[in-house]
């Protein structure tokens, strides 16, 4: 077979993996051989976890699990791989001068106990914020590639790194469609899903809106976290793991959430996904499927609908709106008139004129048309 159909069966086998990730081993496999390089690895760094995975054409299981538990994140070149966009193709020596490379740790420690040498071709396949994934080819210590096999390098890794868009693209859109984003979008509470570190991939409007106000909610270099300082969302949002039962404990839950000085806690619920045709995990390529939605009421929100809805129909004026919020938690006007910081003669006026302008007589009439004009905004929306 000549070189250039070598090639184009090589492109072939790259695009099929594209459509599944069970090849993609196989293509590594097969560049490796066709350049002579000794390893071809793609892998992916998550700094939002401290986590590293990846696939490889050899496997050396006590050299990759050092780099994955301590090497991974002492390796220079990969600090320095991330400064370039996604498909630059770079060398050894285009990430550090290789005089420098060999006085490192990582070098004396681990690069030459893998026999790796000092020709390396690699591409970024994805860099984003605190996650990137490349794939890298390094030939034997001693071995220099010859200039056809380099050729044939750079011409398989541009393909290689659309192939990866490609994937990551349909693994993304069947993803969506199995969450039903439109349908989420549709909610009036705030809906996020979550991998199991608690990386957002997805929120729609009201959560989104939650996030930006950075009060109660935030994200922290992509994941989901509490402002308060507690741990607690993230452990439930890990207890919705796959391969974490009943017998480990309960899957999820509720908890509330404090923010700013006067400010209701949000009530936030995490529930585990099981679809029935759940997304594979592609770790190395950075792929990992939500574990859990977290759903978000904001008290304060159905607060302000109501008020908007008493100053629209009868012309309540804000005070008079606040005082009626709080008369409908039914514990008596002294009460409502204490938590709103006025006097109960002042909260006997205010419930006089609200009277007037509602056409209401009796407290218990009042509440029967608040609790009304709150079935309006139809809860049976906020269910999943």
């Amino acid at each position: 077979m000549s070189e250039d159909s070598k090639l184009i069966a090589l492109i072939d086998f790259i695009y099929a993996a594209a459509l599944d990730a069970d090849l993609w081993p196989t293509v590594l496999a097969k560049l490796a051989d066709a350049t002579g390089a000794l390893q071809a690895i793609i892998a992916t760094m998550d700094k939002r976890t401290d986590t590293f995975a990846s696939i490889s054409r050899r496997a050396y299981p006590d050299l990759e699990a050092s780099y994955k538990d301590y090497w991974a994140f002492r390796n220079p070149l990969w600090d320095n791989a991330t400064a370039l966009p996604a498909g630059e193709v770079f060398s050894l020596d285009t990430l550090m001068p290789r005089q420098d490379f060999v006085k490192t740790p990582v070098f004396n420690e681990w690069w030459k106990t893998a026999d790796y040498g000092l020709e390396m071709l690699g591409a970024n396949l994805l860099v984003e914020d605190k996650v990137s994934s490349l794939i890298c080819l390094v030939n034997a210590r001693g071995s220099d590639p010859p200039a056809r096999e380099q050729a044939l390098i750079l011409a398989a890794l541009r393909h290689i790194v659309r192939a990866a868009r490609i994937h990551r693209q349909l693994w993304t859109l069947d993803l969506m469609q199995g969450a039903a984003p439109e349908r989420l979008e549709s909610l009036r509470q705030g809906a996020i899903l979550v991998d199991a570190a608690a990386n957002v991939l997805f929120a729609n409007a009201p959560a989104r809106a939650v996030l930006e106000t950075g009060d109660g909610l935030v994200l922290k270099g992509g994941c989901l976290a509490s402002t308060d300082g507690a741990d607690t969302l993230q452990r439930l949002i890990a207890s919705c793991a796959r391969g974490v039962g009943p017998l480990r404990g309960p899957l999820g839950g509720e908890i509330g959430v404090r923010r700013g000085p006067n400010r209701l806690c949000l009530h936030v619920t995490v529930t585990p996904l099981r679809s029935k045709h759940p997304a594979i995990e592609i770790p190395w390529l950075g792929l990992c499927p939500p574990a859990a939605m977290v759903t978000v009421d904001d008290p304060e929100t159905g607060r302000r609908q109501l008020a908007q809805n008493l100053h629209n129909r009868f012309g309540l004026t804000g005070a008079e709106t606040g005082l009626a919020a709080e008369i409908l938690k039914g514990d008596g006007r002294a009460a409502a008139a204490r938590r709103r910081g006025v006097s109960v003669a002042t909260a006997r006026a205010q419930l006089s004129s609200i009277f007037e302008k509602t056409g209401t007589h009796r407290q218990a009439e009042l509440v029967h048309l608040l609790l009304e004009l709150a079935d309006k905004r139809d809860p049976g929306k906020w269910d999943v």
